[in-house]
């Protein structure tokens, strides 16, 4: 996997992580600083959910499979458009920076795995 895939994993498992304890045992706070506002269960779902996703992350960083790699990429960016837009969607209503923030993070993000895909697509055409 080439460098720029990794970092992009590693952002991402960094940034999920502190999500995950965010959510777990600071929901108070995270509710405040979002536009949806403090929901308890919700909030434990959401972190429940990253880490279910961050052992998948692991796993593709850990063992490299073209395939199973492509698949992480294409479901990373199918969630990260759709999250991106739930943000925009929001900001656009009530104004909210934090869902402005997220938009824009989410849609990075999405450019991001596109072109780590396209720099590892090329670098196995070249060694094929």
């Amino acid at each position: 996997m080439n460098k720029f895939l990794r970092l992009m994993f590693a952002l991402v498992i960094l940034a999920m992580l502190g999500a995950t304890v965010l959510q777990l045992f600071f929901p108070d706070y995270m509710g405040s600083h979002s536009g949806y506002g403090v929901a308890y269960g919700w909030q434990r779902e959401i972190a429940f959910w990253d880490m279910a996703v961050l052992i998948i992350l692991v796993a593709v960083n850990i063992k490299y499979d073209w395939f199973y790699l492509q698949v992480v990429l294409l479901a990373l960016s199918v969630g990260g458009i759709c999250i991106g837009t739930n943000h925009l969607v929001y900001f656009m209503a009530r104004h909210s920076l934090i869902n402005g923030i997220g938009a824009a993070e989410n849609y990075l993000l999405v450019l991001g795995w596109f072109i780590g895909w396209i720099i590892e697509n090329k670098h196995r055409k070249s060694r094929a």
